[in-house]
């Protein structure tokens, strides 16, 4: 045995039926794009009133009477017009019972669309559900990023209060350094000042000296100045005594000086080095806040894409989602549609039936009437 091949369901159409969709279910129509349910009611509708508008158009036969006048001619021309009437009414009772069928096809149909649809629903219910979880996910990470860039702009503002704070340790630092070489300035000022008068007590001690050699040669040779020269000698000893004191005062200062200068140099390298460890420390802290900074705005920048880019994706899950509403409200609305043919072919079906009642009674009123 052959397998009946099925072919579409739109009205004078032969084409095969398309195959199943991917998504499941049966195809009663064929691949054509314009051939589903809808235009195939439509037309099934479009080809009724046709239909019925020709029956219409029609002209209505002559009831039997009994006038006087009347021949068997125009007796028998008027049982064709009945019989021809009678045939109409029977044409149009078979089509009904045809659109009744129909309408159990449609009745199909629209269980499929209503699977359909509640397929559909349950999908655009879904998406729905996707997209309001994908929101709260973009609205928890959009959080999570201002946080982040909360707390990364409390680390660079603390960064640059810690930079500030060590920017005034170099400056004061360098103040001190300042003092420092002040003070060595002054020492080496006074080591100065001190062997200037080192040499000038040296100076008159050797002058002294030269008086007494002096003096002692003159005693030899003139004793008449022995006195002077002995009291020339007594106030040269006397004053080389004196710069002897002063020599020795002056070389204390100088040892004092020196090691105030030493002292002085000492004070300044270690201010010096303490300066250029602050220094240091400053433009360490200023570079870690530069690059804490970068980290935090770069941070807040990568939050700001997540977020945008969170928010871009709930945006077309929502879009997503109102499509598949809309879908749904039109397989509603086709269904709506279904049910209110399903309504109309059983009225036609109802009224189908009460004229084939009515048509079957003519003969009879015919019979009656010719006799």
């Amino acid at each position: 045995m052959t397998a009946v091949r099925a072919t579409c369901a739109y009205p004078d159409c032969e084409r095969p039926v398309a195959p199943p969709p991917p998504t499941g279910g049966r195809s009663s129509y064929c691949s054509l794009p314009d051939h589903n349910r809808t235009t195939a009611f439509a037309a099934r509708r479009a080809e009724a009133a046709g239909r019925a508008s020709t029956a219409a158009e029609a002209p209505a036969a002559p009831q039997p009477g009994t006038r006087p006048g009347e021949t068997l001619t125009e007796i028998a021309d008027r049982l064709r017009s009945t019989l021809g009437a009678i045939e109409e009414q029977v044409v149009r009772a078979r089509e009904v019972l045809t659109r009744a069928a129909d309408a159990e096809l449609l009745e199909v149909e629209r269980a499929a669309v209503r699977t359909d649809a509640r397929r559909e629903i349950a999908e655009a219910e879904q998406r729905a559900s996707l997209a309001d979880r994908v929101r709260a996910v973009a609205e928890k990470a959009t959080r999570e990023a201002l946080e982040v860039a909360a707390g990364a702009e409390a680390d660079a503002a603390g960064a640059r209060e810690a930079a500030s704070a060590a920017q005034d340790e170099a400056a004061a630092a360098r103040g001190a350094a300042e003092a420092a070489d002040a003070r060595a300035q002054q020492a080496r000022a006074d080591a100065d000042a001190a062997r200037a008068a080192g040499s000038a007590a040296e100076a008159g001690r050797r002058d002294a000296e030269r008086q007494r050699d002096a003096a002692v040669r003159d005693a030899g040779s003139a004793r008449g100045e022995a006195a002077r020269a002995e009291e020339t000698r007594d106030r040269a000893l006397a004053d080389a005594a004196a710069a002897q004191e002063r020599a020795t005062a002056a070389e204390a200062a100088r040892d004092r000086a020196l090691d105030a200068e030493r002292a002085a140099r000492t004070e300044t390298g270690r201010a010096r080095a303490d300066a250029a460890q602050a220094v240091s420390r400053a433009e360490q802290a200023e570079a870690a806040a530069r690059l804490e900074t970068t980290a935090a705005e770069g941070r807040v920048r990568a939050a700001e894409a997540r977020a945008e880019a969170a928010t871009q994706q709930a945006s077309a899950q929502e879009a997503r989602a109102e499509r598949a509403e809309r879908r749904a409200e039109e397989s509603r609305r086709d269904r709506l549609r279904a049910e209110e043919a399903r309504d109309r072919a059983l009225a036609d079906a109802a009224a189908a039936r009460a004229g084939q009642a009515a048509a079957a009674a003519h003969p009879t009123e015919a019979g009656s009437g010719g006799s």
